[in-house]
C-alpha cells in the first residue's frame, strides 16, 4: 500500500460517514432545501470538502518529508483536490446565476452581498484567528519583525479573503500552509460575486445560453491549446501553459455551473438528464467521474472539464448516486462542509505537530492513513461544533440584516 493509494481514501470516507450517522452528530441536522433544484447538491458538498482534505493529507506527507509544499503525484492524489474545488465553483455558479435567472437579473444586490458577508465572514475570521495564534505559538510569542509589518500582514489575512495576498506573518515561513493554502478560493468566489453585477443583463430574456455557450467554447478551445503546450506538442513554455490552463479551468467551472442553472430551469433543454431512469443517471454520472480519475493527470484540459460537468449536471438534475447523496450522514457532512474546508489545515497542523504522532505516521503508509483517518474524524467533530457556534448564528444574523434592510423605507435604505 502507498500513501497515494485509492482504497484508503474509500475507507476513510466510509469511517467518517459511519461516524456522522451517530446521534451525537445530530447537531448538524438541517431541514432539506425547499428548492428541489438544489436538494441533491445538499448531499454533495461534504464529499467535496473531505476529498480536498484527503488531497492535502497527501500533500502534507511530502511536506513532512521534504519541507516543500507542492502537488502530490499526478492522477488520483492531485485530481481529488482539483475536482473538489472545481465542483465547488460549479455549485457557486449554479446557485448564484440561478438567483439572477429567477429575478430576471434584478436581485436584491445589497441583501445578496450582506448575506455573503455573514455567510463567509464569521467562520473565515475564526480560521484566520486560529492561524495567527499558531504563528504566535510557533514564533515563541515574540516579535521577529517590526510591529507595522506584522499588523499589515495580519490585516491582509483578516480582509475576509477579498485581498488575494497570503503573506508570511512575523517571519514564520509557510504561514499559508497552516490553512493548507485554501483561502485563495475565497478570493476567487468574491471575484465571481463582484462580476455578477456586470453580467446581470445577460440573465434577462434568453441571453444566457448564447453568452455561456460562447464563453465556454472559447474556454474549451483555449484549454485545448494550453493542454497541447503543457504536453510539449507546442514548443513554448509548458509550465506557463499549465498555469494558464488552471485559470481557464476555474473560469470554465463557473460557466458550466451557470449553464446548468439555465438548463434545469428549461425542461426542454435538459430533457435527457431529467428523463433518464434514476439508476441510469447515477451510472452515467459515476462513469464520467471515473473516466476523469482514470484517464487524466489533472483537470486543466477540455475533455476532463466536460466529463466533470456531465457528472455535476446529472446531480443537479436529481441523481443521488444510488442514494449516496441522500444519506443523513452525507447531508450532515455537507452542512458543515465550509468549516471542514477552512479548518482542514488547522487540523493537519495540530495533529502532526505532536512529535510521537508524527513519528508514528511517517513510519509507514498504513500508519499514515490511520492517523489521517483520526484527523478526519477530529476535523468533522470540530466542524460540527463550529457550525453550531459560528456558522449558523452568522447565517441567522445575515437573514436578520437582509430582513431589516427590506423593512426600511426606500429613501432610508438608499441612504444607509
Amino acid at each position: 500500500m502507498s500513501v497515494f493509494s485509492v482504497w484508503p481514501y474509500v475507507v476513510l470516507m466510509g469511517v467518517v460517514l459511519v461516524a456522522l450517522a451517530l446521534p451525537v452528530f445530530r447537531a448538524a441536522d438541517e431541514p432539506p432545501s425547499r428548492d428541489q433544484r438544489t436538494t441533491t447538491l445538499d448531499g454533495l458538498r461534504g464529499f467535496l470538502a473531505l476529498s480536498v482534505f484527503v488531497h492535502h493529507l497527501m500533500v502534507t506527507h511530502g511536506y513532512l518529508e521534504s519541507g516543500v509544499w507542492t502537488f502530490p503525484p499526478a492522477g488520483f492524489p492531485t485530481l481529488l483536490g482539483q475536482i473538489g474545488v472545481g465542483v465547488f465553483f460549479m455549485i457557486t455558479g449554479f446557485l448564484f446565476w440561478g438567483k439572477l435567472l429567477d429575478t430576471k437579473g434584478r436581485p436584491d444586490w445589497r441583501g445578496l452581498y450582506i448575506g455573503r458577508l455573514w455567510r463567509i465572514g464569521p467562520m473565515y475570521l475564526v480560521a484566520i484567528g486560529l492561524m495567527l495564534f499558531i504563528v504566535a505559538w510557533k514564533t515563541g510569542f515574540t516579535l521577529r519583525e517590526p510591529v507595522w509589518s506584522v499588523l499589515g500582514g495580519a490585516l491582509q489575512w483578516l480582509a475576509l479573503g477579498i485581498v488575494p495576498t497570503q503573506p508570511d506573518i512575523n517571519g514564520y515561513v509557510g504561514t499559508a500552509f497552516i490553512l493548507a493554502s485554501v483561502t485563495w478560493t475565497v478570493f476567487v468566489e468574491w471575484l465571481f460575486y463582484g462580476s455578477l453585477r456586470l453580467m446581470a443583463p445577460l440573465a434577462r430574456g434568453n441571453r444566457t445560453p448564447r453568452f455561456v455557450a460562447g464563453a465556454l467554447l472559447l474556454c474549451l478551445l483555449a484549454l485545448t491549446f494550453a493542454a497541447l503546450q503543457s504536453a510539449g506538442v507546442s514548443p513554448t513554455h509548458p509550465t506557463l501553459a499549465l498555469v494558464i490552463g488552471a485559470l481557464l479551468w476555474v473560469l470554465a467551472s463557473f460557466l458550466m455551473g451557470m449553464l446548468s442553472a439555465w438548463l434545469v430551469r428549461h425542461e426542454g433543454a435538459s430533457r435527457l438528464a431529467s428523463r433518464l431512469p434514476a439508476w441510469a443517471a447515477s451510472l452515467l454520472a459515476l462513469a464520467c467521474l471515473g473516466a476523469v480519475f482514470l484517464g487524466f493527470p489533472h483537470m486543466a484540459g477540455p475533455i476532463q472539464v466536460v466529463l466533470l460537468w456531465i457528472f455535476f449536471h446529472l446531480v443537479c438534475a436529481g441523481s443521488t448516486l444510488y442514494g449516496l447523496l441522500a444519506l443523513r450522514a452525507a447531508r450532515r457532512m455537507s452542512t458543515v462542509s465550509y468549516s471542514i474546508y477552512l479548518l482542514q489545515g488547522i487540523a493537519l497542523t495540530a495533529v502532526f505537530a505532536v512529535p510521537p504522532v508524527r513519528d508514528f505516521a511517517m513510519a509507514g503508509a498504513m500508519q499514515y492513513w490511520l492517523v489521517g483517518t483520526v484527523c478526519a474524524l477530529l476535523l468533522v467533530a470540530a466542524s460540527v461544533l463550529s457550525y453550531r457556534l459560528v456558522e449558523k448564528p452568522g447565517i441567522a444574523q445575515g437573514k436578520r440584516a437582509r430582513s431589516g434592510l427590506r423593512g426600511l423605507p426606500a429613501a432610508q435604505a438608499a441612504n444607509s
